[in-house]
């Protein structure tokens, strides 16, 4: 897993994500790679981040997945049109996480498109989208499933 510069989409999603949810900005989330469908997010360590025992905090690392997730939310849907909101998310810790660890997250066209049409059907859909951090030395640290489901901006 190596840093590198974030593009100007992946930037401005960033800006977003630290704009709405100052606390990410204070994680140093950082947001590596956007594009239509796709976001790849990293979480350098930080001594801020960590716990009691020297790793990441569990807080931290729910919060790390759960921005990952809007983060992939923002590149693939109309958010003027369907704003996301978690309602649900279960973690798994898997190892103790005490470096860097990344998140790469995709939905492809049909399953967005898929998305549309159930929230056009029914506008309360819920969306689950699973999530993994996986550790510099590419195992992975933790996984979360996340429920949302989406308002229209006039509620």
């Amino acid at each position: 897993m190596s840093e590198t510069a974030p593009n100007d989409t992946a930037a401005a999603v960033r800006n977003v994500l630290h704009a709405n949810v100052p606390v990410l900005g204070v994680m140093g989330l950082e947001v590596v790679e956007a594009a239509p469908g796709r976001v790849r997010t990293r979480l350098p360590f930080r001594p801020e981040n960590g716990n009691h025992i020297g790793t990441v905090y569990a807080g931290v690392l729910f919060s790390f997945l759960e921005a990952s997730g809007g983060a992939l939310v923002v590149m693939a849907f109309d958010v003027s049109r369907w704003i996301p909101v978690i309602v649900e998310g279960t973690i798994r810790y898997l190892r103790p996480v005490t470096g860097a660890i990344a998140c790469d997250l995709s939905i492809s066209d049909r399953e967005r498109d898929a998305v549309h049409r159930a929230l056009e059907a029914d506008p309360s859909h819920r969306w689950i989208l699973s999530a993994t951090a996986v550790a510099e030395d590419g195992r992975d640290a933790c996984e979360a499933d996340l429920v949302y489901r989406f308002r229209s901006p006039r509620a």
